[in-house]
């Protein structure tokens, strides 16, 4: 027994130390460009420490059979006893710890990644074995296990490249002869004021006045722009379009009007 501890604690500073050595060496497969993403690179470690594990249970059995004589009959036995009993109490950390290994080799999402989630904007903060740590705007740190985050429907907003804003703007009836105008000097403004404006056709541009309602009428505008829909960047470019539309406006003459998206 003494000799089974002792190689036991071996190995787990021999399985320790490889770890912090494979890391450096992906580290530096990465510099060489045969690795590009740092979000890739963590998926390929943490898939290569669940392989280390596998193989470090392997290695302990061999040794509790080569040194005590257990054979893989009794190791099974004692196995699939403790299994019924601890499965019912470790069901959901077991379900959490597998979609942990699906999700680093679904290649979904990053560390750092900006996802939607249930209608929320969040950051990955970090990737955990049995939970996700996401950081929301308010700066508040939170943990979803990683079965939920693996099984709702979530969009990664760091890998989208290019933004969208809509906006329904609401007219009075007495401006209605002023509106054809009003369409195209909003256009106008968007392409001098926002430079990531896409106007090549691969994504709509348009504002067009789209409804009568029963005291207002409806004008929408619809603009892509090349930025991603994350960020400082895309916040200041959806300013420059509002401000944009409201230049537009006031230069027809348009007292009041109110708009939402």
């Amino acid at each position: 027994v003494p000799r089974v501890f002792a190689f036991s604690m071996y190995l787990l500073w021999g399985f320790k130390r490889f770890s912090v050595f494979k890391l450096y060496l992906l580290t530096k497969v990465m510099t060489t460009g045969l690795i590009k993403s740092p979000g890739r690179l963590q998926i390929i470690n943490r898939l290569s420490d669940y392989c280390l594990i596998f193989f470090g249970v392997f290695v302990f059995y061999e040794v509790l059979n080569y040194e005590m004589g257990y054979s893989l009959k009794s190791v099974l036995a004692v196995f699939s006893f403790a299994t019924a009993v601890v499965s019912l109490a470790t069901k959901d950390i077991i379900t959490n710890f597998l979609n942990g290994i699906l999700l680093s080799a679904s290649d979904r999402i990053y560390e750092g990644d900006f996802i939607s989630i249930k209608g929320d904007i969040r950051k990955v903060n970090r990737m955990g074995w049995l939970e996700t740590a996401l950081r929301g705007s308010d700066n508040i740190l939170y943990t979803i296990p990683n079965t939920e985050l693996l099984t709702s429907q979530t969009s990664n907003l760091s890998r989208v490249q290019t933004c969208q804003v809509h906006q329904t703007l609401r007219f009075p009836y007495n401006v209605v002869d002023k509106l054809p105008k009003l369409s195209n000097d909003i256009k106008c403004e968007i392409r001098s004021s926002c430079p990531s404006i896409i106007t090549d056709g691969s994504h709509p541009f348009q504002c067009y006045w789209v409804n009568f309602q029963s005291n207002y009428l409806e004008v929408i505008v619809d603009a892509h722009f090349r930025t991603k829909p994350v960020g400082d960047v895309y916040y200041e470019n959806r300013q420059r379009c509002l401000q944009a539309i409201d230049r537009a406006v006031k230069m027809n003459d348009i007292p009041s009007y109110s708009g939402s998206g």
